[in-house]
């Protein structure tokens, strides 16, 4: 079957452009995106750095002496620690909200800023603070800013918690130079810097390009499609082929969303959003059910509750947060590789026995003076870290990404991170008090926990993986307008969709 070859001046729109060339199927994404891409997620993960600077800056606190005196010298600094804690996933969840409508409306690019800005605010509150409530204000703002995710797949994605772990890692290092500083300005100046790299992803924010999909939304597809060919135009397609076809995709996707009704009605009055929002709801609750962050925020004090000196504290919290980030990295580098629900699955088997290992040696050896048994604890929280990291740190953003279509995926988005904050207020609002008053049992809501939402992961969750976003649709019963490999062109480049073969077709 061939197409009818069009004159020259019969050319459709210069926006259907695509990469077919002399009739043939369309070929598969690069298998390495462009340079830009990676010098602007490089960019964009400054915001990933600032999130795990900001949220580490209070555990690198607990362990020093200046603000444990100022803050935490009272009967009821367990409560003041868990409010601390809590105030951060409320205000998180609070931002999360926000920035679903900040993304619909202003786009992506405004988001961050706005986030980087409140970023700035937090960290003057913090360094300025003069009484625990005044400090726990500040922590809120620095939740609200906390909802940055990036909307990138794959390697792209796992930049992002890569960066955030080099953000805890840092946070965690001056925190160990600062505990040498004998001056109450020492737990301030974990906030000073915050402030300065708060205002360095701000000015950072103003060179990303805004995203193509919320160009085409606003009707602007000059700009979307420039955008397009920058971010793919690479050695083995100079011309940017690919761009135009993804392009001719997207406008077509976009122009059906835009029938479709966008409200939250809309999403839990429907079959296949629902499951989408409970796939989002369920992956960062399995997160957050590990324990994961309330071991990371509560570091210092597990250490102290094993025998470590404050500095021993914060030497070993620095190595924890290396250890993740290095599982975070490989994580990033396999994600496109192995399954996404493989992956969240093996974490979540894997992380719960590694809890259950550290549950029962605290058992036995918290408090004691036996020196292999402590070890061994430390040993499981690192072991733990690495499980984590490796298998769930970057798959759990890559695939609540990617699960929701264009239209909604602000909206969508928002549900497994709200989830992330929800149970991160659940699990971290009691956290300190519970360490202090059941010590290793609580160990054991995490262990449960985890090993209920794994299993319905495994047993509910579609794959995702090598799927475009709007195959990604068909997964979850919707109907994607054009396919890539639907695409043929004539030899004027332009894009056709395969027409229906029919009786009289005799040629092919």
């Amino acid at each position: 079957m061939t197409l009818n070859d069009p004159k020259p001046e019969s050319r459709q729109d210069e926006f259907s452009i695509s990469h077919i060339e002399n009739g043939d199927q369309l070929a598969n994404h690069s298998k390495f995106p462009s340079l830009l891409n990676f010098l602007i997620v490089l960019t964009a993960a400054i915001s990933s750095f600032l999130f795990g600077y900001g949220n580490n800056a209070v555990a690198g606190s607990l362990a020093q002496q200046t603000f444990l005196a100022k803050f935490l010298s009272g009967p009821d600094y367990t409560a003041i620690i868990d409010g601390i804690e809590s105030v951060f996933f409320g205000g998180g969840f609070i931002g999360t909200v926000l920035q679903g409508a900040i993304s619909d409306k202003f786009g992506r690019k405004i988001c961050a800023e706005t986030a980087a800005i409140l970023m700035i605010i937090s960290g003057v509150l913090s360094a300025a603070s003069v009484n625990p409530a005044m400090f726990i204000v500040s922590r809120g703002f620095c939740g609200l800013s906390a909802d940055i995710a990036p909307h990138a797949r794959g390697l792209l994605v796992g930049m992002h918690a890569t960066f955030i772990t080099i953000g805890y890692i840092t946070c965690g290092v001056f925190a160990v130079i600062f505990n040498f500083v004998t001056s109450s300005i020492q737990w301030r100046l974990q906030f000073i810097m915050l402030i300065f790299f708060s205002v360095v992803c701000a000015i950072t924010i103003l060179i990303l390009p805004e995203s193509p999909r919320w160009y085409v939304e606003q009707g602007k597809k000059e700009e979307a499609l420039a955008v397009m060919e920058r971010l793919h135009r690479t050695k083995s397609d100079p011309t940017a082929k690919l761009a135009r076809a993804e392009f001719h995709q997207i406008v077509a996707q976009v122009e059906e969303e835009k029938k479709l009704p966008h409200s939250w009605w809309y999403i839990f009055s429907n079959a296949h959003l629902r499951r989408r929002a409970y796939c989002s709801i369920l992956a960062f609750a399995m997160v957050q059910s590990s324990g994961l962050l309330v071991i990371f925020n509560l570091m210092p004090i597990l250490f102290a509750s094993l025998g470590f000196d404050n500095l021993m504290q914060l030497g070993l919290s620095v190595v924890w947060v290396t250890c993740a980030t290095i599982g975070a990295s490989v994580n990033s580098l396999i994600v496109d590789r192995v399954g996404r629900v493989t992956l969240l699955v093996i974490g979540g088997y894997l992380c719960t026995i590694a809890m259950a290992i550290q549950c029962a040696l605290q058992k036995y050896y918290l408090h004691s003076d036996y020196k292999p048994g402590i070890n061994a604890c430390v040993a499981f929280f690192y072991i733990f870290i690495l499980f984590y990291a490796v298998t769930c740190d970057a798959t759990v953003y890559v695939y609540n990404a990617e699960i929701w279509p264009t239209h909604l995926r602000s909206k969508g988005v928002t549900f497994g991170l709200g989830s992330y904050f929800i149970f991160g207020i659940v699990y971290s609002s009691p956290a300190s008090q519970a360490f202090d008053q059941i010590e290793w049992r609580y160990y054991l809501v995490f262990i449960c926990a985890t090993f209920v939402a794994v299993n319905l992961i495994w047993l509910t969750f579609p794959e995702t993986k090598g799927l475009s976003l709007e195959e990604v649709n068909i997964k979850f019963g919707d109907t994607v307008q054009v396919a890539l490999t639907d695409i043929r062109v004539d030899p004027y480049n332009v894009p056709k969709p395969y027409p229906e073969k029919t009786e009289n077709d005799s040629s092919s």
